[in-house]
């Protein structure tokens, strides 16, 4: 302990011992006598004065910028832009997910099938022996979960497992030829559940021959020509808007099993996961229509989102 008159000559020892000897902001004070506080001022001082300098050697990520820039143009809650390929959109979809749950006493989850949220299902069976959660979880089917006999691309009954969380289905077509099916005590009920969900994950479907609902067979040529000359440039959970992200009224919307319009825009955070040339249009408009708050896609989907 002693005592050091000239200022300057105290802020460079309190910025070498801390700085190069790598000792601690309390063991800087109790080695010269002064509080902990001052200490910090001091450290202060000496980044203000110039005494100590920082230079980063790399550039931020490239990814970084564009989640940074695409959370402060769109509006959004969280962009997360893989520079890796499309799989690994699974990986960050996963670990938003996990975080979200691991955060929340009570949550409720809605999935919606898609070729891309199916990606998250090897990460979460992967998390499976780690994840000790146990919240008071509900998982939501936010469509009807049947193509056909089955559906590939619909992971909620794993999220349900993983979580240990109830799991309220709609074991119905998407897109059924009866609408009064809608109407049903189970699909009617299901669907209300669905429309409160806290956090949603989503895929954005685009429009023409590249489409999903296309090319599993759900809509005909014919159909999807009918759509496009309505204005329709995409369509999320068998919703379709235009290119300002609006709804456009289809003469399919009496047969589709999925939440409406009000209650996707209702939803806390809706996140899209999607990337690819095909996105790009509906995505931009999905995003100037304001009902999507997070995002999660590919550094080259992104760009196309910024340009």
């Amino acid at each position: 302990m002693f005592e050091i008159h000239d200022s300057e000559d105290i802020i460079t020892i309190v910025a070498w011992m801390y700085y190069i000897d790598g000792f601690t902001q309390q063991e800087i004070a109790d080695e010269l006598g002064i509080s902990r506080t001052k200490v910090s001022r001091l450290l202060s001082e000496a980044r203000k004065s110039g005494v100590v300098q920082f230079r980063i050697t790399k550039p931020l990520p490239k990814h970084y910028i564009m989640e940074k820039e695409m959370r402060r143009r769109f509006h959004l809650k969280f962009a997360a832009v893989t520079p890796r390929d499309r799989n690994s959109l699974g990986e960050l979809g996963a670990e938003v997910l996990l975080r979200f749950v691991s955060e929340q006493k009570v949550c409720r989850i809605g999935l919606g099938w898609s070729t891309t949220v199916s990606l998250m299902a090897p990460y979460l069976l992967r998390a499976r022996d780690v994840v000790h959660l146990r919240r008071n979880c509900s998982v939501h089917d936010l469509t009807g979960s049947f193509i056909g006999q089955r559906n590939p691309y619909s992971i909620s009954w794993i999220v349900a497992d993983i979580l240990e969380a109830r799991y309220i289905t709609l074991p119905v077509p998407v897109l059924v030829e009866n609408p009064n099916l809608k109407n049903e005590a189970s699909v009617s009920s299901a669907l209300r559940e669905a429309a409160k969900v806290d956090i949603a994950f989503v895929g954005m479907g685009c429009m023409g021959s590249r489409s999903t609902l296309f090319r599993t067979g759900l809509i005909s040529a014919q159909i999807m020509e009918e759509l496009q000359a309505r204005g329709c440039v995409g369509e999320v959970l068998m919703r379709f808007f235009d290119k300002d992200g609006k709804p456009v009224e289809t003469p399919l919307d009496e047969r589709i099993v999925s939440i409406d319009w009000q209650a996707i825009t209702s939803i806390p955070t809706f996140v899209v996961m999607a990337a690819g040339e095909e996105k790009v249009e509906p995505l931009k408009a999905a995003l100037k229509g304001g009902w999507v708050s997070g995002i999660i896609t590919d550094e080259e989907t992104a760009a196309a989102l910024l340009k």
